[in-house]
């Protein structure tokens, strides 16, 4: 199902050929290799079995933003509308953890992360996007959780710098990218500052990754775009993608060095989508710089 886009120039080519209404937040697990992304939207989340070379996908019944891998290979931890829960891949089996936006319905959950040390980021959102009730969240090993900080219009793409002493945190709909100094052995977060604004690039910052050299890999809704920031902010790098809404993306594949790249095709007029007929796709291209290995949600057995 993978396929090269013309000859394109920035060697971007096809990964999975679906159409996603909103596809989010892959996640690549090396033990497995396996590439998990979501459809929000539609409540699904797909997986590709590299060593199987077959792809599955799984509908969960209510939307899904985000996951998270756990010490099981086989189970992931999801932010659900009905709040987190374990997914067990093998049994279709969904459990219960804890859910602090129940009593504010108009929210969800929408990106999320595993910190250096197993606990679990969510930021969350209002459906609207029009008002600043966005939180974020974090989960510990028993299951507790913690609002850490709020205030956000489109919570969203969260990761970490390979020393650990850095937390990137996206607000979309002000077109800036945060960082939080980390304290990895307590998961507390000090002196919120902008990372990057960028208003003045094409579409509005989504899902995020940092690579092994800590530089800040960021996709552009409505941008058509990947762009790399320096560890102090500045642009490195600007990749052109053949999506008008490129999510997210992830850093797979052998040595951590291939790019996947998630794309919605959400509220795109027929225009657009004649325009852009790889919406909602998975795409895929080489890195020279590798990523980072993605954590593990470490649960402790009184969860």
């Amino acid at each position: 199902m993978s396929g090269h886009v013309g000859d394109d120039p920035n060697g971007v080519s096809v990964f999975w050929d679906g159409r996603a209404t909103l596809g989010e937040g892959p996640l690549w697990d090396a033990r497995m290799s396996r590439l998990y992304w979501v459809d929000i939207a539609e409540g699904v989340v797909h997986a590709y079995a590299a060593r199987a070379g077959d792809f599955t996908q799984w509908s969960l019944g209510a939307q899904v933003g985000c996951l998270g891998l756990t010490e099981d290979p086989a189970v992931v931890v999801a932010g659900l509308r009905t709040g987190w829960q374990l997914f067990d891949t093998l049994t279709g089996r969904l459990t219960y953890i804890a859910d602090p936006e129940a009593r504010r319905p108009a929210c969800r959950f929408n990106d999320g992360s595993v910190d250096p040390a197993g606990r679990f980021w969510t930021g969350s959102l209002e459906d609207g996007e029009t008002r600043p009730e966005g939180r974020l969240y974090r989960l510990d090993a028993d299951g507790t959780h913690a609002t850490v900080d709020e205030g956000f219009y489109c919570s969203n793409g969260i990761d970490w710098s390979p020393d650990g002493r850095w937390m990137y945190f996206v607000d979309s709909r002000v077109n800036r990218i945060y960082r939080y100094e980390f304290v990895v052995s307590t998961g507390v977060v000090l002196n919120r500052e902008v990372f990057a604004d960028t208003t003045d690039l094409p579409g509005i910052p989504d899902g995020l990754r940092v690579d092994a050299e800590g530089y800040v890999w960021c996709a552009f809704w409505d941008g058509a775009h990947l762009t790399r920031f320096t560890p102090t902010g500045g642009v490195a790098e600007v990749v052109q993608v053949p999506v008008l809404r490129p999510t997210s993306l992830a850093f797979g594949g052998p040595g951590l060095r291939t790019m996947y790249i998630t794309s919605a095709s959400i509220d795109l007029t027929e225009e657009q989508l004649e325009q852009w007929p790889l919406s909602g796709a998975v795409l895929q291209r080489d890195a020279a710089v590798p990523g980072q290995t993605a954590n593990h949600y470490r649960r402790s057995r009184k969860a």
